[in-house]
């Protein structure tokens, strides 16, 4: 298994970050791509449960919140005609569909376009790459910091109900080395004058939030009863499974830029 992560990490993170770096339609192709694939496989663990996804309404939330950034005016308007959908979706097809299903539905959607929208946010940042690798630094570090901590120290659970193998002490080696790759960064990378403590407080939120993120995934694969959401990504199972913990760094990185640097 750790054999299988090193090599996908070899091969795609090299991809993933030239992509990033080329900028234009690559950068948009990453995400939309990312939240396709991220959106197909929460919706295939719905049909395992029994569930009927709302496949139309749904791809439409997430593409309406995906690209809010370019449309922000209309967004309204647009979110009012995909709730619509959904509702005559239901209606039309009961009971055959739901509301457990149209809710869990706009629930995946939601949540993964709302998330991945603030990476096209980013995009319109003078420093949109390196705040991008920041991003994904952040994240991999405190996956990294929490596998290795749990796996030598670890001994109390953390969440044991959603995720028997998560540690505090995982926990706690996640944000020490979320922290450490923070103040090394910026001491590297020029991005505009920022406190120390900024710096601090941007990898413990960032590994925090990185966590929150793991756990979210981890509780849907539990209740939809699936140890991975897919296997595109060998060793690591699917999109969600790889990019669980990004999501909900994604916001927090640009928050950080937008009210505590200028960029």
């Amino acid at each position: 298994m750790l054999k299988a992560r090193i090599i996908s990490a070899v091969i795609g993170i090299p991809i993933l970050l030239a992509m990033l770096y080329a900028g234009g339609i690559y950068w948009w192709i990453v995400f939309v791509v990312m939240g396709v694939l991220a959106l197909f496989e929460y919706y295939r663990m719905m049909a395992g449960r029994g569930h009927n996804p709302q496949y139309l309404p749904g791809y439409l939330v997430l593409s309406v919140l995906m690209l809010s950034v370019i449309y922000s005016d209309c967004l309204l308007n647009a979110f009012l005609a995909v709730i619509i959908i959904f509702a005559l979706s239901m209606i039309f097809q009961y009971p055959r569909l739901d509301i457990s299903d149209s809710a869990l539905s706009f629930y995946g959607a939601f949540y993964l376009g709302l998330l991945l929208s603030f990476s096209f946010r980013i995009y319109y940042l003078d420093e949109r790459f390196w705040i991008m690798l920041l991003s994904l630094l952040l994240t991999w570090s405190s996956d990294t910091g929490g596998y290795f901590a749990g796996r030598f120290w670890g001994r109390r659970a953390l969440a044991p109900e959603i995720s028997p193998n998560k540690t505090r002490e995982g926990a706690a080696g996640a944000i020490i080395l979320s922290i450490l790759i923070a103040v090394v960064f910026f001491s590297i990378i020029d991005l505009g004058d920022t406190k120390l403590v900024y710096i601090l407080m941007l990898g413990l939120s960032a590994s925090i939030m990185a966590q929150i993120g793991d756990l979210m995934v981890s509780g849907m694969k539990r209740y939809f009863g699936v140890k991975d959401t897919g296997k595109i990504i060998p060793g690591h199972g699917g999109v969600l499974d790889r990019f669980d913990s990004f999501f909900l760094v994604v916001p927090l990185v640009f928050y950080f830029f937008r009210y505590f640097i200028q960029v």
